[in-house]
């Protein structure tokens, strides 16, 4: 399942062009880690004990993504919120875990844990005792089912982690603004929009509502008109890379 980023750019009527266009956006999705002790893929003080053995100083640690620059290791795997695995770590019962078509949940004896399999090989799993049977399985299944009707368990699932963003111009009082909107974004939430260009770069903190709405003004700064910026938000769970031109300021 693909996570659903609907991203969308208009230009309204207000006298001026300040999009020109919207050809050639790129959507990337990166691993993102937002933690204070987290240096690159690993906790801070994994890194200053092993950088402190080799006697060099750990004062100056330099990040390059979700990496050490000093690390050329193989890229980590990144975090799939599709995942049977992913979507528990969203908070999603077990009972409500999506499978891509052809395939069917079943839970793992020894950890308890959900895995999506094809369909020609749940049976067998299950005979070979690496699954629990299906009608422990149901009885899982129906005490979810319960404590949901109680409001005890929780009745997301993968489509409420779907995020959008809409991006729009907007113009009050002679101060040329993007507004951002946005849908589906954790709920109570510090929402993280960098916005950059050659010469400046924003951060905008965005708390989200009870129900994952964000709502933004950006002014636009002189220094953007006229260059490309680039824009990535980011909650955690959701993320998105976007490049759009800005035209030039208008001159009165």
């Amino acid at each position: 399942m693909i996570t659903k980023i609907i991203i969308g750019v208009f230009v309204t009527g207000l006298g001026f062009s300040l999009i020109d266009s919207v050809e050639g956006i790129e959507i990337k999705k990166y691993k993102v880690i937002n933690s204070d002790k987290v240096c690159g893929d690993k906790l801070c003080s994994e890194v200053d004990e092993r950088i402190a053995k080799k006697g060099e100083s750990s004062r100056n640690i330099k990040v390059c993504g979700d990496r050490l620059c000093s690390d050329f290791s193989e890229n980590p795997k990144p975090f799939n919120k599709s995942s049977p695995f992913g979507q528990l770590k969203l908070g999603i019962t077990i009972d409500l875990i999506q499978c891509k078509e052809g395939q069917e949940i079943v839970i793992k004896k020894t950890k308890q844990i959900p895995a999506c399999v094809n369909l020609d090989n749940v049976e067998k799993l299950r005979e070979k005792g690496w699954a629990i049977s299906e009608k422990a399985q149901q009885e899982m299944f129906e005490e979810f089912i319960k404590n949901r009707l109680e409001g005890i368990e929780s009745s997301k699932t993968i489509h409420d982690f779907d995020a959008t963003l809409t991006i729009t111009p907007d113009e009050i009082s002679n101060q040329r603004f993007l507004m951002f909107e946005g849908d589906g974004w954790n709920e109570h939430h510090v929402v993280r929009i960098t916005i950059s260009g050659d010469t400046f770069s924003d951060l905008l903190k965005i708390k989200t509502s009870d129900r994952g709405h964000l709502s933004m003004p950006w002014p636009i700064p002189d220094k953007a008109f006229g260059k490309k910026i680039n824009i990535f938000a980011t909650d955690s769970i959701s993320e998105f890379e976007i490049t759009i031109p800005i035209s030039p300021s208008l001159v009165n």
